[in-house]
């Protein structure tokens, strides 16, 4: 799943009364109304991956929010003369942390009971940059990194848009404290300064809005993580909350036209807008306005007329649980999905029960409670507030001691239940009685000794037995332990993924006085397959030399960056010219290359389909043309079919079957592709079709031999390379007839 969404429910109002009418006692139903349709499209697009632009669900609230703080400010401003920040921060805290941390203790500790060691750690380490607010930045950063490109979603990717809002709040106010202290040097009028705040307010949050069409362009998967990307939501709140006194004078007629004109926008929104779509800007726009406009017909009144569908009763109290439903709602679903299979019939409604359940018990018992407490207020509020109502007491009849101990209460019961899950429906984590897996085929990487006709067949008997598994075995490595450490060691340990003229060196593997030289190119598909192409040849007296890089396919072609950190993509031309002029000065006996099927759709051309094909079968053959004269001999390896990451199908209730996987149509079509642009050159090139190594027909299991094939979905554990090194030396050096 790739995961995009944000916090539902935000501060509407101070905790604690003061002179004067406050934000409090001018609740807007309708609001509540809108949080509603908001967090309903979020968990909808996670839960059903319908509606395809329910993920503007995080512009609504971002909206809301800008909204509500800047209308909280400046209420207090135009009150005392002042904002303080020290009660801002104060009012933040009680509003945003308890349940947060609640959610955050509570998955991470039920990531520790569920989830493999390396995912659970990981999802720590989320936890942490989730509870100081930075938690955007590191998704974003994780986001981009090709090794976690196929890597299972975190439990609490959703926190990013939390982040988010506590950024732009750790400046927000201050820049408000700066306009009103410059305007007050002049003595300016209420009304001209509540002008001066909107105008201001205006030009920031078109600058931040110029800023994202930029960002967006030119870095699209940065640009949704990113603060200043979106700050420009919450500032068009701000915008509406400042402009609140012209606002509060629109006819009462045109403001349910005006309000539906806004639902209008939000629904056009969830079917215009997908996931392909530029976000955040300029399709942010649609949403944003919409919500907008939504807010600003109720400006100045106390209940929106004629707008049934925000201010009934039952929208109005998801609206009131949308925080807490928002904070619970993925982590239910990745957890959730590691004990039931997404498609188990029960797991959409236990799902949805779990959601419900921990929302409207962490929102009665922990957010409100803790949100109209005393807590961290000072000694003079606290003789004023325990004067009004009882002692230690909020207008829930809960004390906060009572609200950390229900928090407490959540934890216990999640994890208890959560164990008991674990000891009752568990898969044994020894063989099964039903595998039986051939105990030459654990041999395959180490040695050659079985007549060669019988190694593919030893081989698909050994892939045979692992499809016929019916519980997982004891594997080497664990599947626990499988992470970017699993990969080839040329890879992880040696660095020598991205080889150029600096450390080429580096990167010569067996004897470098060895009578034959192989030259691997490609990327990282052809890197991972070093530990087989190592054991292949390294005992027929060849040295092996990397020449990959990242992300940068072995057939000279040109490619779009992967994603916005990829960089090599910019590079990878002058890579090409290089490997080539030194594959022309080593003069190798053997080249080796091997690509990504993948990269065939990000083509700098930007063809796609057939054309797409016919460019990379053009771009093959005129690679071997261009290394005829070079190289005694060229061997193409296909890329593997790619498969579900286990972290995604391995859960305590699943069977290997669950992780048995295909070769795509798209992969088919390249293998095909390469075949064809390679049988022209005789016996200059050849072709090896790894499918037979891992597959039986079109069907391969997830692990061959008591060994997981892949750590991420698509690339080799070293040890499953390994094993492929005899049927790599009988491919390339068939034994004689």
């Amino acid at each position: 799943m790739s995961v995009q969404s944000s916090v539902g429910r935000r501060e509407r109002a101070p905790d604690r009364p003061s002179g004067g009418k406050s934000a409090t006692r001018t609740f807007r139903g309708d609001i509540e109304g809108l949080r509603a349709v908001a967090v309903v499209v979020v968990v909808f697009d996670h839960l059903l991956g319908w509606p395809s632009g329910g993920f503007v669900g995080v512009d609504i609230f971002f909206v809301i929010s800008g909204f509500l703080i800047t209308s909280l400010l400046l209420k207090e401003h135009a009150r005392t003369g002042r904002i303080s920040l020290v009660d801002f921060y104060r009012r933040r805290i009680r509003r945003i942390l308890p349940v947060s941390v609640l959610v955050l203790v509570v998955t991470v500790a039920v990531g520790f009971l569920l989830l493999p060691s390396a995912r659970a750690l990981s999802t720590l380490w989320d936890g942490i940059y989730s509870a100081l607010f930075v938690a955007n930045w590191h998704f974003a950063a994780v986001g981009t990194d090709y090794l976690q490109a196929t890597n299972a979603v975190s439990p609490l990717q959703h926190y990013w848009s939390l982040a988010v809002e506590e950024q732009f709040y750790f400046v927000w106010p201050f820049l408000l404290i700066v306009i009103f202290a410059l305007a007050g040097r002049r003595a300016l009028s209420a009304r001209v300064l509540i002008t001066l705040v909107a105008a201001t307010t205006g030009a920031i949050t078109l600058a931040f809005l110029a800023w994202s069409f930029f960002e967006t362009a030119t870095s699209p998967a940065i640009s949704y993580f990113s603060t200043g990307a979106r700050a420009w939501e919450l500032g068009i709140g701000a915008f509406v909350a400042a402009a609140a006194p012209g606002l509060a004078k629109l006819p009462l007629r045109v403001r349910p036209a005006i309000a539906w004109l806004g639902l209008a926008l939000i629904v056009a929104s969830l079917v215009l807008i997908s996931r392909d779509s530029p976000f955040p800007a300029p399709w942010g726009m649609l949403p944003v306005a919409g919500a907008a406009l939504v807010i600003a017909a109720g400006v100045g009144q106390p209940e929106q007329q004629l707008l049934f569908p925000l201010t009934n009763p039952v929208s109005r109290y998801v609206g009131k649980i949308s925080y807490s439903l928002y904070l619970w709602h993925f982590p239910v679903m990745i957890l959730l999905a590691t004990v039931l299979a997404t498609d188990s019939p029960l797991y959409l409604p236990l799902a949805a029960l779990l959601m419900v359940v921990l929302s409207v018990f962490s929102f009665h018992y922990v957010e409100n409670p803790i949100r109209h407490s005393l807590w961290l207020e000072n000694s003079v509020t606290r003789k004023r507030e325990q004067m009004r109502r009882p002692i230690s007491q909020n207008r829930t009849g809960i004390t906060p001691v009572q609200a950390w101990i229900g928090a407490l209460v959540v934890v216990a019961l999640v994890l208890v239940s959560v164990s008991f899950i674990a000891l009752r429906g568990g898969t044994p984590s020894g063989p099964s009685a039903n595998f039986a897996p051939v105990g030459a085929g654990a041999d395959l990487g180490v040695e050659t000794t079985t007549e060669p006709a019988t190694l593919l067949a030893t081989r698909q008997a050994t892939i045979a037995a692992a499809l016929a598994a019916t519980a997982w075995p004891e594997t080497i490595p664990a599947f626990d332990a499988l992470g970017d450490n699993s990969g080839a060691p040329e890879w992880v340990d040696d660095n020598c993924l991205s080889v150029s003229e600096k450390n080429a060196a580096d990167c010569i593997y067996g004897d470098p006085a060895a009578a034959k030289t192989a030259v691997l190119l490609g990327d990282s598909m052809a890197i991972s397959y070093m530990p087989a192409i190592r054991s292949a040849l390294e005992p027929l007296g060849y040295n092996v030399r990397s020449l990959t890089m990242f992300s940068c396919p072995g057939v000279n072609i040109s490619v779009a960056p992967k994603n916005a950190s990829d960089a090599s993509a910019a590079t990878c031309d002058d890579h090409h010219a290089w490997v080539y002029a030194e594959v022309a000065r080593l003069s190798p006996d053997l080249v080796i290359m091997s690509s990504l099927a993948g990269s065939i759709v990000r083509l700098a051309s930007g063809n796609e389909g057939a054309a797409a094909l016919a460019e990379w079968q053009t771009a093959t053959a005129d690679t071997l043309t261009a290394l005829q004269g070079a190289t005694d001999r060229v061997a193409v390896l296909s890329p593997p079919p790619a498969s579900t990451p286990f972290a995604e199908c391995k859960t305590l209730t699943s069977a290997p079957a669950d992780c048995v996987y295909s070769p795509s149509s798209l992969y088919q079509k390249v293998v095909a592709t390469e075949q064809g642009a390679i049988e022209q050159f005789g016996d200059f090139a050849q072709y090896v079709n790894v499918v037979p190594w891992l597959c039986v027909g079109d069907t391969c299991p997830a692990f061959i031999a008591d060994t997981p094939v892949f750590f991420d979905g698509q690339h080799f554990v070293r040890e499953a390379s390994a094993q492929l090194g005899p049927l790599l030396a009988e491919a390339l050096f068939p034994p004689a007839a």
